[in-house]
């Protein structure tokens, strides 16, 4: 299956005419959401792998971007790795960075599979955090024109951790100390509309639930079928709290 997909991957972007160029894949080992900035070009686009088609073959410059929620709920950028990577003409290649080992993982693709890449250079990991888009400068080496960028969204959040968390949060006896856990328990993850509403069903009070969606938000991966959870609630005032809350997002 795995052949197949890249066969017909690669085909679509060589019959484009673009067969002379390369893709970059990139993603974390924890599939964590993600950014990146290649040859001075901020990509604005999230997800938890990132892929950049129609480069050019050779070396260019990566940073990976994680996307970290602040104490208001919003979120930040946080460079987690930035170095060199090699993209091969008519090849796909692939960067899976290692955040814990601090080890970066990578490998040219074509369409039967992995190929050898025999001098790709390490990488160097920084600790810094930029609130804006880091600055574009015109004159950086290999800058990409038009490349095409398409994301892919996983929710980290799976049945095994939802039925642990549960199990946790079910002795509790009040919504504060059930939100306290939720919380705690989901600080490193993201997740589905459909889990979060799954979750606010262990909360008593409406007014617990909206505060626990409004939280939630930054966290979900399909935040255009959040409004879905206004059905949740049974009380027109709660429903209108979270109306306006996803109303400030846009």
């Amino acid at each position: 299956m795995r052949k197949i997909f890249l066969s017909i991957l690669f085909a679509l972007i060589f019959t484009s005419g673009s067969f002379a160029q390369s893709m970059l894949k990139v993603r974390t080992t924890d599939a964590r959401r993600i950014n990146v900035w290649l040859d001075g070009r901020y990509f604005n686009k999230i997800g938890t792998s990132v892929t950049v088609g129609d480069l050019p073959a050779g070396r260019h410059i990566l940073r990976i971007y994680s996307m970290v929620p602040t104490r208001s709920g919003r979120m930040r950028n946080e460079v987690i790795y930035e170095g060199m990577v090699k993209t091969y003409r008519e090849k796909l290649t692939v960067v899976d960075y290692d955040q814990v080992a601090d080890e970066v993982d990578i490998r040219a693709e074509n369409a039967e599979g992995r190929v050898p890449v025999p001098d790709q250079a390490t990488g160097v990991t920084r600790n810094e955090t930029e609130n804006n888009a880091p600055s574009v400068s015109d004159n950086q080496p290999g800058k990409p024109v038009a490349s095409p960028v398409s994301v892919d969204e996983i929710a980290t959040l799976n049945e095994a951790k939802t039925d642990k968390l549960k199990t946790k949060v079910a002795p509790k006896k009040t919504d504060t100390e059930k939100m306290n856990l939720i919380k705690e328990g989901l600080t490193d993850e993201t997740m589905t509309t459909k889990q979060v509403s799954l979750i606010m069903d262990w909360l008593g009070f409406e007014s617990s639930k909206v505060e626990f969606a409004e939280w939630a938000y930054p966290k979900t991966i399909d935040k255009e079928s959040f409004s879905d959870l206004l059905s949740k609630l049974k009380y027109k005032n709660y429903q209108d709290e979270l109306e306006k809350f996803l109303a400030a997002q846009n």
